[in-house]
């Protein structure tokens, strides 16, 4: 039941009937269906934000993921109004804002020397990333929900209708798209594709997960992750909204309501799988996998056989972010604004801060030292992350 406060679904009128029905069985359920009380721990972890400012990129979308970027010593930002600021990586000093004039659901992408945002109408909008001027932009075929890939000469991203659409990087002209049919009723959210070694891996709403030639688009492999089952439609959606994870030839990838995977990235074979139910990206330190599954467990699982090395139950139906590796910590935020801090040796709460009451938007965004974190009122924190010392 959690699903009905944590997303929205495509067909206007059976959403209608879902959420009525829903509201019955939340007068039944009332107790399982409640955030869990912030827990109680002793604070071990000594740390404060490098800084904490106020910015234009408030969140107006009551489901929206937007989340910033940390690249080129800045961190960057958007807001549903379109406002997109670059601040400095160390001081949050702004540097500067350009007004895209869109209304913008994907969050930030930022690499090779350019900030992508998608918008609801389907327009990609490059800026250069030093300046902020606007470089070109570019109509695909529908809304544009997670941040966009950009590498080797491409910015590709997913819509909500089923596409992926690769643009040229520097002139956003069209290269090639791939079409993938949509079932009847699935969550509001894409995933975002990643790009490596010449190639192009994308999740779908059919709960597969594919290889594309990034110069082309062509199809090299497509894999099914999950295979809808059960007896009514919310039972038979997989859709995979995470984004997959590339560690070396491994690929990883999770579906809501089916299992976490992991693929040989060069034969499409499957390493492991086991079940598991999740809409969050997936992390790693190298030796373990974090996960925050749809009902808010935050789990550390085997990078080799998916085995489960500890189970963090304490903060169910918070509507967890994603959760994030920050040198010998996992965090994650949640709904009320918290930060929540865990050892990645066995889960137990270090350290928990609070950034706003409207909450956070999007996932933590880790790079090098650097934690970013974007309040849905447009408050940015920056932490430096404590030296790693536990392997």
């Amino acid at each position: 039941m959690r699903l009905f406060y944590t997303r929205i679904f495509t067909l206007g009128l059976l959403v209608m009937g879902l959420l009525l029905s829903s509201c019955s069985s939340v007068d039944d359920e009332d107790a399982s269906l409640l955030p869990s009380p912030l827990p109680d721990f002793e604070t071990t972890l000594k740390i404060k934000p490098l800084w904490s400012v106020g910015t234009s990129a408030s969140i107006k979308g009551a489901f929206s993921r937007i989340q910033p970027a940390i690249a080129y010593d800045k961190v960057y930002v958007v807001g549903s109004s379109g406002i997109v600021e670059a601040r400095a990586i160390e001081t949050g000093k702004k540097i500067w804002s350009t007004e895209t004039g869109a209304f913008i659901e994907s969050g930030v992408a930022a690499a090779s020397n350019i900030v992508v945002v998608g918008s609801e109408e389907g327009e990609v909008i490059a800026l250069d990333a030093k300046t902020g001027k606007e470089l070109w932009r570019n109509l695909v075929s529908s809304e544009i929900l997670s941040p966009a890939a950009i590498g080797e000469g491409f910015v590709v991203v997913r819509t909500v209708d089923g596409k992926l659409f690769g643009l040229d990087a520097k002139s956003g002209e069209r290269k090639w798209f791939f079409d993938r049919n949509v079932p009847i009723l699935t969550l509001r959210g894409t995933s975002s594709p990643i790009i490596s070694r010449g190639a192009v891996v994308a999740g779908f709403d059919n709960g597969k997960v594919a290889l594309f030639l990034l110069e082309n688009g062509k199809p090299i492999w497509e894999k099914r992750i999950a295979q809808s089952a059960g007896r009514s439609e919310l039972e038979r959606i997989v859709d995979m909204d995470a984004k997959p994870l590339l560690v070396g030839d491994s690929l990883y990838a999770v579906t809501y309501n089916g299992n976490i995977a992991s693929i040989n990235v060069r034969t499409g074979q499957v390493n492991w799988q086991r079940e598991m139910s999740s809409f969050q990206n997936i992390s790693t330190d190298g030796l373990r996998l974090y996960i925050t599954t749809a009902d808010d467990e935050v789990k550390a699982l085997s990078i080799n056989g998916g085995a489960t090395f500890w189970t963090q139950k304490s903060l169910l139906n918070r509507k967890l972010s994603a959760p994030v590796v920050a040198g010998d910590y996992v965090v994650v935020t949640d709904f009320e604004g918290y930060i929540h801090w865990m050892s990645v040796k066995d889960g137990h709460f270090v350290k928990r801060q609070h950034l706003t009451s409207s909450g956070i938007s999007g996932n933590p965004v880790v790079k090098g030292r650097y934690l970013a974190i974007q309040g849905r009122d447009g408050d940015l924190m920056m932490v430096k992350i404590p030296e790693t010392t536990y392997q």
